[in-house]
C-alpha cells in the first residue's frame, strides 16, 4: 500500500473479516474507468453497505488522509503513473435503487445511471427516462452537480444523503441558495452515499418494487458508452462545435474521436492517458481555432494524489 501508515494498514487488513467490505491493493485502474486507461491504484476499499463506507472514511480520516471515490469511472482520466490516494468503490446495497409507494425512488450512489434508466422506464416516473444512456454513476454526477458542472440528477433530486468522518449520514435537500450538502466532496472529506428522486406520475404501479443493478464486473470496461468530453456552451451544442471544425478523424496514439459522436473519445488496448490528454486538447484548440469557442472540459484527469488538473 506504498506509505500508508503500518497501523492503517492493520486495520484496514482486520477490517476485511466484516464481510461488508473489501480491500485490494495494486489494483489495475484500467479494469475500473470506462477509457480503460491507467497505471495501479496502490489502494482500492470496496464497501457494500453504508456502514462499511462510514468505517472506511472514519479510518482514512483519522490518519489524516483523504479518498477518491471510483464510481464507474465514466470521467476519470487515470494517470498513467497510478493513484496514490486511497480509492472508495461503494458496492452491494450502495448500488440498488428501491421505488417507493408515492413514485418517488431511493437511489446507491454507486448505481449506475443507465442501469437506473433501464430498470424503471417502463414502471417508474417519465422523468428518469433521460438517465437511459447516461454514462457513470449517481455519486458521480451529483458530484459534478457539487463541483459546479452539468448534472443529470441533480434535478431530479428530492434529498442527497452524505457521509462525513465522526458525524454519520445526514440527509439535505439542495437548492439554488445553499451548498451546504456539497461540502468536503470535490477534496475528498466527504461520500454520497444515496439520493432520493422526487415522486413523479409513474405509467405503472411502484408499490414494493425493488431493483438491484447488476454487480460491477472486475476486468476491462472497453466497449461501454463513452463519457462526454466537453461541456455544451450556454445556448448551443459542443458536438455540433466539434464536428464544425472537422474533429471527427482525430486520433493520437491509441485514443480516437468515436465514430457516433464527435465528443466522444474511444481508446484501444495501448492506449495511454498521455494520448488521451492530447487528443483533448487537439479537439479543444481546434474548436476553439476554428470556432472561437473555448469549450469547459466534463473528463476529470488526475494526478497520482488523486487531484483534478488541466492537462
Amino acid at each position: 500500500m506504498g506509505d500508508l501508515p503500518s497501523t492503517l494498514k492493520t486495520l484496514l487488513r482486520e477490517f476485511r473479516l466484516g464481510g461488508d467490505l473489501e480491500v485490494h491493493e495494486r489494483v489495475d485502474l484500467g479494469a475500473w474507468t470506462t477509457l480503460a486507461i491507467g497505471g495501479l491504484g496502490d489502494l482500492l476499499i470496496r464497501c457494500s453497505t453504508a456502514s462499511a463506507g462510514q468505517r472506511a472514511i472514519d479510518l482514512l480520516a483519522s490518519h489524516g488522509l483523504r479518498w477518491l471515490v471510483l464510481g464507474a469511472g465514466s470521467r476519470i482520466v487515470a494517470p498513467d503513473r497510478g493513484l496514490r490516494v486511497p480509492l472508495l468503490h461503494l458496492a452491494g446495497e450502495l448500488q440498488r435503487c428501491t421505488a417507493e409507494g408515492d413514485g418517488g425512488v431511493i437511489v446507491g450512489a454507486g448505481a449506475k445511471l443507465a442501469q437506473v434508466g433501464g430498470s424503471l422506464a417502463r414502471s417508474g416516473p417519465p422523468e428518469l427516462d433521460r438517465l437511459i444512456g447516461e454514462p457513470g454513476s449517481a455519486g458521480g454526477d451529483l458530484r459534478a452537480a457539487a463541483l459546479g458542472e452539468p448534472s443529470t440528477v441533480i434535478g431530479l433530486a428530492d434529498w442527497i444523503e452524505v457521509a462525513r468522518p465522526g458525524a454519520g449520514p445526514t440527509r439535505v435537500a439542495p437548492n439554488d441558495s445553499d451548498t451546504a450538502w456539497a461540502a468536503g466532496l470535490g477534496e475528498g472529506r466527504a461520500v454520497i452515499t444515496r439520493v432520493r428522486l422526487r415522486p413523479g406520475q409513474p405509467s405503472q404501479p411502484l408499490r414494493g418494487l425493488r431493483v438491484g443493478a447488476a454487480r460491477r464486473p472486475v476486468g476491462p470496461l472497453r466497449g461501454r458508452v463513452a463519457p462526454v468530453v466537453f461541456q455544451d456552451p450556454r445556448g448551443g451544442s459542443a458536438a455540433t462545435l466539434l464536428a464544425r471544425a472537422g474533429c471527427e478523424v482525430l486520433r493520437f496514439g491509441g485514443a480516437r474521436v468515436a465514430d457516433w459522436s464527435s465528443n466522444a473519445i474511444v481508446t484501444t488496448a495501448a492506449c495511454s492517458a498521455r494520448d488521451v490528454a492530447e487528443l483533448y486538447r487537439m479537439m479543444r484548440d481546434r474548436v476553439a481555432e476554428r470556432c472561437g469557442v473555448r469549450l469547459a472540459c466534463r473528463l476529470w484527469f488526475l494526478d497520482e494524489q488523486g487531484t483534478r488538473v488541466e492537462p
